[in-house]
């Protein structure tokens, strides 16, 4: 029984999932090209809300790493693995997601500030 994950973890994992797939479906729309500025005022808001959104996650996803290690040294090799595979798949979509809204930010904010230069 010490391998197997505590109720809090299963929670916590769909937890994630839900709002890393919830994210990466807002992040995946297309980006029109605009050339009012408040439009773009309103989506480095909503950028910068899912960055903060982000942030409050971070600790479900600590939770949830340090969950792992501990059920891997207690549970049997081929569990173990099963558990850090799967978290190493949600680690590696929260980077990714991390840095598409790094860099979807940076690149709205240049082209705001390309458009006020422009006007």
């Amino acid at each position: 029984f010490d391998s197997l994950p505590p109720a809090h973890y299963k929670e916590t994992m769909n937890t994630i999932l839900v709002w890393i797939q919830q994210s990466e479906t807002k992040l995946s729309m297309p980006q029109v090209a605009v050339a009012e500025y408040e439009t773009m005022e309103q989506r480095l808001r909503d950028l910068k809300a899912l960055q903060s959104s982000l942030q409050e996650q971070q600790k479900g996803l600590n939770y949830l790493s340090t969950t792992v290690e501990d059920m891997s040294r207690k549970a049997p090799a081929e569990v173990s693995q099963r558990y850090r595979s799967e978290i190493e798949v949600i680690l590696g979509r929260w980077k990714k997601l991390s840095a598409q809204l790094v860099e979807q930010c940076q690149k709205l904010e240049e082209l705001m500030t390309k458009l006020q230069r422009f006007q």
